[in-house]
């Protein structure tokens, strides 16, 4: 015979079902997939979910301890919207996130600047936006560039990347943040209106005015780092941001 706290236990669950049934209530389902450093099938079911990216770092192709930096996405939209493209309007599948960027570099980093970001996705982007997160916020970024270089050597173009530069992500300018900062952007991904579900990969970060406690200061080396982490939600959530109330 069960117990009167296992009996309890049951009669809740059921009372629960039935007024979900009666009431139509759905349980709210995510179909965000991470899958080592993807982040596959995000719908507009996972519209207010976030993930944590954790990148390293690299100079020269050689990794680097304690060049280090952070990304928290938020899916802030997804959607069908009517959008003007080459002065011809078109029906488009939206995709919105705000992005939370910090240096987290330690250690022998004595200076260090995230200047840009960027990752590939599964379906043809036909453009990007970028802004503030809130009218009374600059963007961390200025540019929201396609199929653009951030990485060295022969790696691929990535599919976007955000940074000052024009058409790629691999100069220095001036965007981003330094070591021990963090800045915040909004960024909309339109794609063909058939686009029902997008996946994230190859996130990556690009680094400039890098001064190691090795070398004579103020060397300004420069370096990329790939993602080696990601966690839904993470350990964060917005409490520490400037812009909080956004959210």
């Amino acid at each position: 015979m069960l117990n009167f706290s296992v009996r309890l236990g049951l009669g809740f669950a059921t009372v629960s079902a039935i007024l979900t049934s009666f009431l139509g209530i759905s349980p709210s389902v995510s179909a965000l997939t991470i899958t080592g450093t993807s982040i596959a099938d995000i719908t507009t079911q996972d519209i207010g979910q976030f993930f944590t990216v954790s990148f390293g770092g690299q100079i020269n192709g050689n990794n680097q301890d304690g060049l280090l930096s952070e990304a928290i996405f938020k899916v802030a939209g997804f959607e069908t919207v009517n959008q003007v493209i080459n002065g011809i309007t078109k029906e488009l599948t939206q995709v919105k996130f705000e992005v939370k960027l910090s240096n987290i570099s330690t250690g022998s980093i004595v200076t260090s600047r995230t200047s840009a970001i960027g990752f590939d996705v599964s379906s043809d982007l036909v453009t990007a936006t970028i802004a503030g997160i809130d009218a009374t916020t600059q963007p961390l970024f200025s540019k929201a560039n396609l199929n653009a270089k951030l990485f060295e050597g022969n790696s691929p173009n990535l599919d976007v990347c955000f940074s000052d530069n024009n058409n790629n992500c691999r100069g220095g300018q001036n965007g981003g943040v330094k070591t021990g900062e963090k800045g915040t952007f909004s960024t909309s991904l339109y794609f063909n209106s058939s686009v029902k579900k997008i996946t994230l990969d190859n996130l990556g970060v690009r680094y400039q005015s890098i001064d190691l406690a090795s070398t004579p200061r103020f060397d300004g080396s420069s370096g990329t780092g790939y993602a080696v982490n990601v966690v839904p939600n993470g350990s964060h959530d917005w409490a520490d941001s400037k812009d909080s109330q956004y959210w």
